[in-house]
């Protein structure tokens, strides 16, 4: 997961490693448009789909992070 998330976040805002501190707050570039496209990114890569109220929270590598972490093995566990 670690390498996917890299390569989204280096499409997206030009970084070449993920580190959790990251966030809307602190990373150039991370605005409303950016973080959409981040979002969707993430929905393809991964597979899986993001409500709007979830989309709202994930502000942080941290929170994706996590957020992917229980989303992946929850469907992994329903397969």
């Amino acid at each position: 997961m670690n390498k996917q998330l890299e390569k989204i976040f280096h499409q997206a805002f030009e970084v070449d490693k993920v580190d959790e501190s990251m966030s809307i707050y602190n990373v150039a570039g991370w605005d409303s448009m950016a973080h959409v496209g981040l979002i969707l990114a993430l929905q393809k890569e991964f597979k899986v789909n993001i409500s709007p109220a979830d989309a709202i929270e994930l502000i942080s590598a941290e929170k994706i992070i996590k957020y992917l972490e229980q989303n992946l093995n929850q469907r992994d566990g329903d397969e």
